[in-house]
């Protein structure tokens, strides 16, 4: 029980945050537009569709669920930074940074 409670004070907190931040970025201004659907074909307009391959390859079942997911980065130094990019590219729905600075 004490792990659900974590869990929904971790996801109230994550809300304050991201409204804070659409607030900060006045309405969400300077993000590019959602893609409504991952195309097979490689287009420029897709990004990830270059990724499709491996559903076509029989690797992955349903590719485009994985815009669904939310993957958290504690750390963004070396390796962070990597895995931060990484996790973009493949087209994960949302990455949160957290770093700390050292003084």
């Amino acid at each position: 029980m004490a792990s659900a409670s974590l869990v929904e004070k971790l996801q109230l907190r994550v809300r304050e945050l991201e409204e804070a931040l659409a607030r900060e970025r006045g309405g969400g201004q300077g993000q590019r537009a959602r893609i409504e659907s991952m195309s097979p074909e490689v287009t420029d307009s897709n990004p990830y569709s270059r990724l499709m391959a491996l559903k076509r390859m029989g690797i992955v079942n349903d590719y485009e669920k994985i815009r669904t997911f939310t993957v958290a980065v504690v750390g963004v130094g070396g390796v962070g930074s990597v895995t931060a990019e990484m996790l973009t590219r493949c087209g994960i729905g949302k990455v949160i940074y957290i770093f700390f600075m050292y003084q």
